[in-house]
């Protein structure tokens, strides 16, 4: 084989590779089905580019339709990832019509006559047609994105754009008498290279949003609650300092406990447990803002930082949490559901777990003065040196 045939093949064999990478990925994050298209994208035209160089131009022409194919169906999965991932489409019937229209094209001017230069017109023009296809679904998209999603974005439209110059160099430079073997032609030769840097630099940026997609599924199955999906209590310890150092904010520490959940496990069996503790977590989620913590502590104890102007704010959000707790639970339960809070103002001089067993002492109370109610107070570094008021259901 001739040096430019050795060159020609590189492109092919890294295509393969980068489809491989991605397939890797997949393994990892199955649920974003967009990398196993990309990879069709990578892999499917790496197919006839391969055959290419070692075909002559009669060769090519009897095998035009096939390795169209190939290259159609690898430039509409390409759109078609990227739709996916931005959660579109990249409107497979238009697709198909394209492909179908493309490949009868191809048919003509391969069999009927052979006309090599308008072959790669038409392939080049299908091509931008799909990949264009895609491009609605990805800037469709209005969810806010990080740097790399925007970088992503960018570098698609980038192989678009030269998708899209491929066939004016066609018409310009690409001439018949040229050209007595397209493989070893120096137009072909600097359009492989100009795919492959491309094709590295848009897997490079999709591997880098991969990875950055991989860290925050584990960071976010680390901090959440399996059954619930509530921050868990490593979670809390670490977000919860941020907040109460933020200047002119005021935030209520909350502890709620549900009412008689052992005779609830013990009777309905756990099942019925996990779905009022599914319950429980949708109704206090139901009354908090953005940026306040609603977390699973451990069994039937839940925990909350509600941003707030005073103690008697806090305290009402709180009651009309445990007034809808007791309506919503009669979808499940034949008894109104019943939880008792523990309600303290936050102080920056007084530590996270100073807090919290203050706001477990106002629960005590609750519990001990008959449940489904709220107990609070102003924060204290020794609770005993703080009355309760009792705040009854």
């Amino acid at each position: 084989m001739q040096a430019s045939q050795y060159f020609s093949l590189i492109v092919p064999v890294c295509g393969v590779l980068l489809g491989l990478a991605l397939v890797v990925c997949w393994t990892v994050l199955r649920q974003h089905r967009y990398l196993l298209w990309l990879a069709a994208a990578y892999i499917l035209p790496a197919v006839p580019l391969a055959a290419q160089t070692l075909m002559s131009n009669e060769q090519l022409a009897r095998t035009a339709v096939l390795l169209g194919a190939f290259y159609l169906s690898g430039l509409w999965a390409m759109a078609q990832g990227m739709a996916l991932k931005y959660g579109g489409v990249a409107h497979p019937r238009l697709a198909a019509v394209v492909g179908v229209l493309a490949l009868g094209l191809l048919y003509y001017f391969s069999q009927v006559t052979d006309q090599l230069r308008i072959r790669i017109l038409v392939l080049n023009l299908a091509m931008v047609l799909l990949l264009l296809l895609g491009v609605m679904a990805v800037y469709r998209q209005r969810r806010p994105v990080h740097g790399l999603e925007r970088l992503l974005r960018a570098s698609y439209l980038v192989f678009v754009a030269y998708s899209v110059l491929r066939p004016a160099i066609v018409a310009l430079f690409l001439w018949e008498g040229t050209l007595p073997e397209l493989s070893s032609s120096p137009l072909w030769l600097l359009m492989l290279a100009v795919n492959l840097l491309l094709s590295l630099w848009f897997i490079a940026v999709l591997l880098a949003v991969s990875v950055r997609e991989m860290f925050v599924i584990l960071k976010h199955e680390r901090d959440r609650d399996s059954l619930t999906q509530l921050l868990n209590r490593r979670a809390f310890f670490e977000q919860a300092p941020a907040r109460m150092r933020q200047p002119g904010v005021q935030w209520a520490l909350v502890v709620c406990d549900v009412d008689h959940f052992k005779h609830i496990n013990d009777s309905l069996g756990h099942g019925m447990g996990d779905e009022v503790l599914k319950l429980v977590a949708q109704v206090l989620v139901q009354h908090v803002r953005q940026d306040d913590l609603v977390v699973r502590f451990g069994g039937e104890e839940f925990v909350l930082m509600l941003r707030c102007t005073d103690l008697e704010g806090a305290v009402a959000v709180v009651q009309r949490m445990r007034e809808q707790l007791a309506l919503e639970s009669l979808r499940l339960l034949p008894q109104p559901l019943t939880a008792s809070f523990g309600v303290v103002m936050c102080d920056a001089m007084a530590s996270l777990q100073t807090l919290l067993r203050h706001a477990d002492t106002l629960l005590y109370e609750a519990k001990r003065a008959g449940r489904n109610r709220v107990v609070s107070s102003l924060v204290a570094l020794s609770p005993a040196t703080v009355a309760p008021a009792v705040v009854q259901g």
